[in-house]
């Protein structure tokens, strides 16, 4: 559940990335540099920390291999590997969707929203978070955000799929005396019940928001006369 509460930031913040293909571009080929460039990080980290946690009663793997591992250079190569997979998760997920805020309301430039975002990331001491001590808070805070999160990715996915058929008018969207102009009721009703379910159930809060999220919303969406001009 923590890993899917991390991740689910990267689903909702997808756009952020896609806006960056370009025209033409084989969706074969950004499948191949997805897959080669963030599954194989992932995959083993899960899997390092899986074997380690059930082999040693341990978590952390960096403190493992520092007192298991008596071969220097595979001790070196494998926290390498670590602090590599660190490095390119954080700028890949905690870093350009904020930059990309800040950029839009602040109307700054790239350069200088992501020297903020490093400024205020590092303000947040998150050495701090990682310590035996903070563990059962940070599980804590992953699963109560988790709460928001899933009910967002299930109304996306919903709207998406299953409202829109996978066909979006952007011109619309981003007109601001269009149909789409105002707040939709049923998304924010459809959060709140999310939200609700995820918090009844908070040791599977991003699972537990999905189904009721999606539904409530499905159902606004189709019959709330309120919500009829969102389907255009």
């Amino acid at each position: 559940m923590l890993f899917l509460g991390i991740y689910s930031t990267m689903m909702l913040n997808v756009s952020d990335y896609s806006r960056e293909h370009k025209k033409g571009t084989a969706q074969s080929l950004l499948t191949i540099i997805y897959a080669m460039s963030i599954l194989p990080c992932t995959l083993f980290m899960g899997l390092i920390g899986y074997m380690v946690s059930e082999a040693t009663g341990t978590a952390d793997p960096i403190q493992v291999f520092a007192n298991a591992v008596d071969n220097t250079p595979l001790l070196m190569t494998t926290l390498l590997f670590i602090a590599f997979a660190q490095v390119t998760t954080n700028v890949l997920n905690n870093v350009v969707p904020p930059t990309y805020v800040l950029m839009d309301v602040f109307k700054l430039k790239f350069t200088t929203s992501t020297v903020i975002v490093g400024l205020l990331a590092f303000a947040t001491f998150p050495w701090k978070l990682v310590q035996p001590d903070s563990a059962a808070g940070l599980q804590l805070f992953v699963q109560t955000y988790s709460a928001f999160l899933g009910p967002i990715f299930a109304i996306l996915v919903v709207d998406y799929y299953l409202i829109r058929k996978r066909t979006l008018d952007l011109d619309k969207l981003y007109d601001e005396q269009g149909p789409y102009k105002g707040v939709n009721a049923a998304a924010l009703i459809a959060t709140v019940v999310g939200i609700i379910a995820a918090l009844t159930f908070s040791a599977v809060s991003w699972y537990a928001s999905l189904i009721p999220a999606g539904v409530t919303y499905y159902l606004l969406m189709k019959s709330w006369a309120p919500c009829q001009r969102f389907n255009q």
